[in-house]
């Protein structure tokens, strides 16, 4: 009986259960982790896909305490003219900075972006770790670029390890 207790003791401190916390999620999200779903969702309106079905994304997570988030729209081509080389900044999204957690409150510092009014501002989201799904969103607030300008939004996206 006392292996038995010993055997069921292993196991349950080898397979944790739950979510992971805040201290192990540092560790834990070193590595490369694709985008799986990212929505807004217009306060008291619909949800929608910003860069469509199926972007092209990826983030990256380093042990000194960096991430890389980048996410492109899928069907993207070449510019050929300037117009085109405009469009094709709209379907970016691309950032970096040393990051902080605190509970479930994920923060990057932004020290490079794609979009200038984010560089050296915080950028807060909500996380949940569990296993090889991590789960962001944003509080509720108020977008200032794009088709969601002047509107109250949430945003909400799920990765999964890539290995």
């Amino acid at each position: 009986m006392a292996r038995l207790v010993a055997l069921f003791v292993a196991l349950y401190s080898y397979f944790p259960s739950g979510p992971a916390s805040a201290d192990e999620a540092s560790n834990v999200l070193v590595g490369s982790w694709k985008l799986t779903s990212w929505t807004i969702q217009i306060v008291g309106g619909d949800a929608t896909e910003p860069f469509g079905p199926n972007p092209k994304r990826r983030a990256a997570f380093t042990p000194d305490g960096y991430v890389a988030f980048i996410i492109v729209g899928a069907n993207r081509k070449p510019a050929t003219n300037d117009d085109e080389s405009a469009a094709l900044l709209k379907s970016l999204l691309v950032y970096t900075g040393k990051f902080t957690i605190e509970g479930d409150k994920f923060t990057t510092k932004v020290d490079m972006s794609g979009n200038e009014l984010l560089t050296g501002l915080d950028q807060v989201r909500f996380f949940k770790l569990e296993g090889d799904r991590l789960s962001l969103r944003t509080a509720e607030q108020v977008s200032s670029v794009g088709i969601y300008q002047g509107k109250k939004v949430v945003g909400a996206l799920t990765w999964e390890r890539e290995h």
